[in-house]
């Protein structure tokens, strides 16, 4: 069982969709995959913010549009998929028992999609997470601030969330948080984070055994 995280930004491009559907079809493996919202919540999140919305409309406005991704996403998967974004744990895990594959995108207020992928990762027992996300990997600083800020191979999950200042406005999740790496640390899953603009990425990890970003390892 492995469990997948697809960056928001993927569905910016149908193309690179439609990329990511073939190679999780070909993975023999059953698959649970988590979607983010992208620009379709932060456009929204900032239009409601603009008109007075409280924290909780733009936390519902990102979970809705994160399961309008993972809508597209089960387009694209076709028959082998469960047929609709699952909207609870409970249903992941069900969905599983009926098909290889399921989707699922945000799932309570307050809560990112990083910590979601964790949990999900968590209830079916996956034995990886792959996040394939819109940097390739873990820097000691900001990348597009810093031109030196040096990636990080292989990195403990305790060592990112003492890197991490976790910012809890809803539509501003990144890579990950300190709630989704405490959620992989107890279930002592390892997370790769890959560039999600180069899906192959994600067959490197899987069939290869290969670190194409960075290795989160749950300690």
């Amino acid at each position: 069982m492995i469990a997948v995280k697809l960056s928001g930004r993927i569905f910016d491009d149908p193309a690179l969709v439609r990329e990511y559907a073939t190679i999780l079809s070909s993975i023999e493996e059953s698959l649970a995959i988590i979607t983010g919202g992208g620009s379709t919540a932060r456009r929204y999140i900032e239009a409601a913010r603009s008109i007075g919305a409280n924290n909780y409309f733009l936390d519902m406005i990102g979970i809705e549009a994160s399961r309008l991704n993972a809508w597209l996403l089960v387009a694209a998967l076709g028959p082998d998929v469960y047929p609709r974004p699952a909207t609870s744990l409970e249903e992941v895990v069900t969905a599983l028992g009926y098909k290889r594959r399921v989707v699922v995108g945000g799932l309570q207020p307050g809560q990112s999609t990083a910590t979601v992928a964790a949990l999900v990762a968590e209830a079916v027992g996956a034995r990886m997470l792959i996040n394939c996300a819109n940097i390739d990997g873990v820097y000691d600083d900001d990348p597009s601030k810093n031109p030196n800020a040096r990636k990080i191979p292989i990195v403990k999950a305790s060592q990112l969330a003492a890197m991490l200042r976790s910012n809890a406005l809803p539509g501003t999740y990144e890579l990950a948080d300190v709630w989704s790496l405490e959620v992989l640390r107890r279930s002592k899953i390892p997370m790769y984070i890959v560039d999600g603009r180069t899906p192959n990425h994600l067959l490197k990890v899987l069939r290869e055994g290969a670190n194409p970003g960075s290795l989160v390892l749950p300690e």
